[in-house]
């Protein structure tokens, strides 16, 4: 081989290892700038599923206290459906004795 031709192929070789060192550089940096951003999606995730389960519990926390009106609504009309029964039991039995 020529000196020329030796002498370009060594001008290839470095000016391929400068760019695999500036793209090994860059791909570093990439990977940094990456890392940070998932850091913030991760804890921005964990703050989203905070939330949520905190809704998920006041949420439950609603349907308990419907739930519990609910019965207690349903027990009071029973107690004064059986109170308005005896009352007017007693009225009628009252107004036979009378006329």
């Amino acid at each position: 081989m020529s000196e020329d031709r030796i002498s370009d192929i060594q001008q290839n070789i470095y000016t391929l290892h400068e760019r695999s060192q500036k793209t090994k550089s860059e791909l570093e940096t990439h990977e940094a700038v990456c890392a940070i951003r998932y850091q913030g999606i991760d804890e921005k995730l964990d703050k989203l599923n905070r939330m949520v389960e905190e809704n998920n519990k006041q949420i439950a926390d609603l349907h308990r206290i419907a739930t519990e009106g609910k019965i207690g609504f349903r027990t009071t009309m029973f107690i004064g459906s059986i109170v308005i029964a005896i009352a007017g039991f007693i009225y009628t039995v009252m107004s036979i004795y009378k006329g």
